[in-house]
């Protein structure tokens, strides 16, 4: 009767039950979630589409469209679906540079992950330098793809003949190797715009500073571009690079014929090398920057470059998209996965204990290139965000189209040049 009694009675509850939430689901059922991501990095789309098959193997209701858009197009069309409210999608790629176009208005329109990274002890595990950049007033709203930290790629084989020893310590070191080497077309390094932010980060100055105010103008931001600019003008070891950037193939070609010896660009540059000069494989090598002999803390990197993942707030699985950057932003596996198709260093420090990150790399004479960037990991320097950066970035360039012309041909100097960009800057930013 007892045994009766109790039969009866869960049969009650379970119709109470059905009656107050509707039909139970069957044990383990759940309505499908599909998730939309934005990126505008192919590697970054592999990427991903792998690790959502895997992650669909123990989440058989889960699927994930990688949607892939050409940078300016997608930055400007996720503005757009973000403010109307229309077409946007649950995760998106921004890059460190548009990143301040969506902290401007009153409501960022981003998921705030601080504490979601802090209660699940990832703040601990990441890299804080690198979050800075999808950071605004100490709130966290995109999580890194890359460490990106800045190397010297060099010409193994030309500094060995030339008795160079290697790592070169300090930059007056690199001037005095530089002038020992180049010779008639054959120069040191090649001018680019880029050097200027890499080489004012390792200075420990920013674009903008923690605080927001814009610091472009600093003397030491200003000392240093003009310090790049005597690589050729005072020390002799540096010419224009062919076609005005270091991503082109007149710079490539230039390579090959071993016209320059050095290179300053972040770990995924690496595979710019092997995609463009393959030729050359066995004659590259890597170190870390020589240091400023003014620099107490004697920093061997920079940073250039990155791209935070973030959840758009008008996703309606915002859990489902947070539990996925967990497999993927977040976990030993996917940042190891990433590195092995692209090159970026994880900005995850528990991924740098995995062995698989530590292979001889043929095409740099067999050295391990993630021993060097682990290495210099905990000295990256931080990139500060502000809503006004690609306002600066915008100047920056014109800068390069305009200003660093005007500045290689003698016809402006580099204080006129950084007055002007930061004078407009500062004009936008009162508005």
């Amino acid at each position: 009767m007892k045994k009766k009694a109790v039969i009866i009675a869960t049969v009650i509850f379970v119709v109470a039950l059905v009656s107050f939430y509707g039909s139970i689901p069957a044990v383990g059922a759940r309505d499908k979630v599909k998730l939309e991501l934005w990126t505008f990095v192919n590697t970054h789309a592999r990427w991903f589409r792998s690790m959502a098959k895997d992650y669909k193997k123990e989440h058989p209701n889960f699927d994930l469209k990688v949607t892939e858009i050409a940078y300016e197009e997608m930055h400007n069309k996720l503005l757009v679906a973000l403010q109307t409210g229309i077409g946007a999608p649950d995760l998106a790629d921004v890059e460190q540079g548009r990143f301040g176009d969506f902290i401007r208005g009153k409501i960022i329109p981003f998921v705030d992950l601080t504490d979601k990274l802090r209660k699940e002890g990832y703040l601990d595990e990441l890299v804080a330098s690198r979050e800075a950049l999808y950071s605004w007033k100490e709130r966290i709203y995109g999580i890194e793809h890359a460490l990106c930290p800045v190397v010297l790629y060099y010409r193994r084989d030309i500094l060995e003949n030339a008795g160079i020893e290697v790592p070169i310590q300090t930059w007056d070191d690199f001037i005095k190797a530089g002038q020992k080497i180049s010779t008639g077309k054959r120069k040191m390094i090649a001018l680019s715009p880029d050097l200027w932010p890499i080489l004012m980060r390792q200075r420990g100055v920013g674009w903008f500073d923690a605080q927001g105010n814009l610091t472009a103008d600093s003397p030491k931001a200003v000392e240093t571009l003009q310090w790049i600019i005597n690589l050729r003008d005072k020390y002799g070891i540096a010419s224009e690079a062919p076609a005005g950037n270091v991503y082109n193939p007149a710079y490539y070609g230039a390579l090959k014929e071993g016209a320059y010896i050095c290179h300053i660009s972040a770990d995924w540059y690496a595979g710019f090398l092997k995609d463009n000069v393959p030729e050359l494989s066995g004659k590259w090598g890597a170190m870390p920057l020589p240091y400023w002999k003014d620099d107490p803390y004697k920093r061997r990197t920079s940073c250039y470059g990155g791209t935070g993942d973030a959840i758009t707030y008008l996703s309606k699985h915002k859990q489902d998209a947070w539990e996925f950057q967990k497999c993927t932003m977040l976990s030993v596996e996917g940042n190891v996965r990433r590195y092995l198709l692209t090159n970026l260093w994880p900005p995850l420090k528990p991924a740098w204990k995995d062995n698989r990150l530590y292979r001889e790399d043929p095409y740099f004479g067999g050295q391990i290139l993630g021993k060097l960037f682990a290495e210099l990991g905990p000295e990256v320097p931080p990139q500060h965000q502000s809503p006004y950066l690609s306002i600066f970035h915008s100047q920056a360039e014109q800068w390069q189209s305009t200003y660093w012309r005007q500045i290689l041909d003698r016809k402006m100097t580099v204080k006129e040049a950084i007055e002007k960009i930061c004078k407009i800057v500062r004009q936008k930013m009162k508005r």
